[in-house]
């Protein structure tokens, strides 16, 4: 057995914190033990969501900036700790647990280092994008969850290209539909996710605008808190939507909420890979996206969704309604949709392919691999979609 010791800055909630619960929870614990290690001196909220998996949970205790000759120290009694667990592998996770990951490296904390790249977030500041760079290249793996990560990270990072690992985001594969018939009168819009720079909404509120002229009937539903809350209200009520667009907040039910809406809708204008998108895909609904990022190779345009430019409210607007007036598209957009996520995006695969990452690489170190070790598969079919919960929380 190996042990895996997971560096991130925090435990609040997260995309990528609830991307490692479901990392732990699917780990084959024949074959490794986790535990997390936060860079903050209080992990967050999610913690004993950890420790109830049986994974222990630690902090490095960092208080200031990571860019500071203290975090050397803090670094240093991390992998002093770490060489006394035996850690067999260290792997990081967001600019704060990579950067701390490979400091961990130099530190021989463990023998086989991993990072991770999980977003299109350029590294403006000079010291950040370097310490990415360094990253990289002390890391054995570089893993990113899109294609276009990947390149980001090569260009970008300056990351050697033969480091780079794709592993996709994987979810939870619901074991029906939740689709409900299309009511071409009073349709709905459903969305999730952060009420962020990132996620386009204003260009939403102007595709609701154009097609409302269209639709009288049309409803949409915004599930998420964030810093643009006041400023999306404003622009609602300045676009004359208010008895349309309704902001439902932070929601624990969204899978609740999934049967009541007749699209999905991502007007992202940057992204790494949505796990809201791909769970919205396997419970069935058609999907409309931007291209932001890795929803051009989730979606495959007119087959599994329908794809517009990043900044097009009109082509927003004109994907809709086209899923909206035409209810034979928008059952086989459902259809094709599902069967996608089934077949490349389960969460199944994206385990499966982690372990075996981690185990060439712990044979690259010098470590016998037995022979018998099979993959473990986790239960990916399953009603709820706690992704998309977290997403509600303004989050992803």
């Amino acid at each position: 057995m190996f042990r895996v010791a997971y560096i991130v800055d925090h435990l609040q909630i997260g995309g990528a914190q609830k991307h490692l619960l479901r990392v732990v929870e699917g780990l084959d614990r024949d074959q490794f033990t986790p535990e997390i290690w936060t860079a903050s001196d209080d992990p967050g909220e999610l913690a004993d969501e950890f420790r109830a998996r049986d994974t222990a949970v630690h902090a490095v205790g960092i208080r200031d900036s990571m860019m500071r000759p203290a975090t050397l120290r803090s670094t240093w009694e991390m992998s002093r700790e770490l060489r006394r667990h035996k850690v067999d592998i260290v792997h990081g996770y967001l600019f704060e647990g990579n950067f701390l990951a490979a400091l961990a490296r130099l530190f021989r904390a463990a023998p086989v280092t991993f990072v991770a790249k999980r977003s299109l977030d350029l590294y403006t500041r000079r010291d950040r994008r370097l310490a990415a760079a360094f990253s990289n290249r002390v890391a054995d793996q570089v893993v990113v969850n899109a294609g276009s990560v990947g390149e980001l990270v090569r260009t970008h990072e300056w990351c050697p290209p033969s480091k780079i690992l794709e592993i996709p985001n994987g979810v939870e594969f619901p074991s029906a539909a939740v689709r409900r018939p299309l009511d071409p009168a009073r349709p709905t819009i459903g969305m999730v996710g952060r009420l962020g720079w990132k996620k386009g909404y204003e260009f939403a509120l102007e595709a609701f605008a154009a097609l409302r002229k269209l639709i009288p009937g049309l409803q949409v539903e915004i599930v998420g808190e964030g810093n643009l809350r006041d400023e999306l209200l404003l622009q609602r009520h300045a676009l004359d939507l208010e008895d349309c667009v309704q902001f439902l907040g932070r929601r624990n039910d969204v899978p609740a909420l999934l049967p009541r809406w007749d699209v999905y809708l991502l007007s992202s204008v940057i992204e790494g890979m949505p796990n809201a998108l791909l769970e919205a895909m396997a419970a069935g609904l058609p999907v409309v996206s931007t291209r932001a990022g890795g929803c051009d190779e989730i979606i495959e345009d007119g087959v599994s969704g329908l794809l517009a430019d990043t900044h097009d409210a009109a082509g927003l607007a004109d994907a809709l309604e086209r899923v909206l007036t035409d209810p034979q598209l928008a059952a086989s957009l459902s259809g094709a949709g599902r069967k996608r996520v089934e077949e490349h995006y389960s969460l199944d695969a994206m385990i499966g392919s982690m372990q075996r990452a981690y185990r060439a690489s712990l044979q690259d170190a010098g470590f016998k691999i037995p022979a018998n070790w099979a993959e473990k598969t986790v239960d990916s079919r399953n009603s709820g979609s706690p992704l998309l919960e977290n997403a509600s929380r303004g989050n992803i």
